[in-house]
């Protein structure tokens, strides 16, 4: 088990299908930042929020403040705010994985040498650990929510998953 940075988007996408609980199962501890907990706090009624506000209690989620926020701006642009906040605070943090799921955030998180996994990773690590029976019809609600992925993806994932 291992401690992790998370984003925004795989805690909304896992809750959409029922698994925000996944992330307690698989890692000893997920950070999140405040750009990210602001986002999805800013609708305590949204998907995921709930799920967040009993994980903090619970103390398997915990919230922490980046230091270096002027590293963040600088970077700011191409970025949600959220990401930028993942991968610097994950390097200040000493945690080597963060959860992203866009393309260019893990790119930049990359050439911070960290480990980088999302969403669709998430599902294939929990069914080899046996927390979940079958990928599919998970990768076909977050279909059903607007999550996107390529066909090419969907085969390799349920090839992987061994589903095919």
């Amino acid at each position: 088990m291992t401690k992790v940075v998370c984003n925004a988007s795989p805690m909304i996408a896992l809750s959409s299908i029922g698994l925000f609980h996944v992330l307690d199962q698989l890692f000893e501890q997920i950070m999140v930042p405040q750009a990210v907990f602001n986002e999805i706090m800013r609708d305590t009624a949204a998907v995921g929020a709930r799920q967040l506000k009993m994980a903090l209690e619970r103390g398997s989620v915990h919230s922490f403040q980046v230091r270096d926020q002027r590293l963040v701006e600088k970077l700011s642009g191409r970025l949600h705010h959220g990401e930028l906040e993942v991968i610097i605070g994950a390097v200040e943090q000493g945690i080597s994985t963060v959860i992203l799921d866009d393309r260019q955030a893990r790119a930049l998180a990359k050439t911070f040498k960290l480990d980088c996994t999302g969403t669709v990773g998430l599902l294939l690590l929990a069914k080899n650990r046996r927390l979940l029976p079958e990928v599919k019809p998970y990768l076909e609600g977050l279909a059903r929510q607007g999550f996107r992925l390529s066909d090419a993806l969907y085969r390799k994932v349920l090839e992987l998953a061994e589903e095919l």
